[in-house]
């Protein structure tokens, strides 16, 4: 099977689209961050997450996927792992925008901090896991295809993420109030911690 095909390469962006495009802590930390900083600030963000997310995803084509799975243990590392980290960004999230009392303001994500993430963000761990078995084929076709998917979700997640940046800018001109936009960064923290059930579930 020619993997330059239609019948291939349409699920594959698809799939990669719909998972990327939809809430996780990835989406809701570009959503704070585009309120917070502004897009053009955000950019170095939605690169590492990028860069972080194909390594990822070949990493996982290589193998490591598969013993995750094989180890349940280690899974449940990962994911612990990731959940208390995750609360330790819903905090942050929630009090971005404040001035410590060191004077220093919260800076967004750096492009190293966010590919780093990935490696222990539970749902890019179960997108690459699933669209490397789904998608990548038999054989000699194996490598090719499983390439196409690391790069497929490489390219995608820079525009729908982009697009959530964006969101999070718009919406810094309706809370120009500092009290609502506190308000607001505290519910997109909650729902980073919320997202912790789902993972754990």
């Amino acid at each position: 099977m020619d993997i330059l095909t239609l019948s291939f390469l349409l699920p594959v962006l698809l799939y990669t689209i719909s998972t990327t495009i939809t809430p996780g802590p990835n989406v809701l930390m570009v959503t704070a961050s585009g309120m917070n900083f502004g897009v053009r600030r955000t950019l170095p963000h939605i690169n590492g997450i990028m860069i972080g997310f194909l390594t990822l995803n070949l990493a996982v084509a290589s193998g490591i996927g598969a013993i995750l799975l094989a180890i349940p243990q280690l899974h449940w590392a990962l994911k612990i792992l990731g959940s208390i980290y995750l609360l330790w960004l819903a905090w942050k999230i929630a009090t971005a925008g404040e001035v410590k009392s060191t004077g220093h303001k919260p800076e967004p994500f750096k492009w190293w901090q966010a590919a780093l993430f990935q490696v222990i963000n539970p749902k890019a761990w179960a997108m690459a896991i699933t669209g490397i078995a789904a998608f990548s084929l038999p054989g000699d076709a194996y490598w090719p295809s499983a390439l196409a998917v690391a790069f497929a979700f490489a390219v995608m997640t820079y525009p729908c993420s982009i697009v959530w940046a964006v969101a999070g800018a718009q919406l810094r001109r309706w809370l120009q109030d500092p009290a609502k936009r506190r308000l607001f960064n505290g519910f997109l923290g909650a729902l980073t911690a919320l997202s912790i059930v789902f993972i754990l579930m």
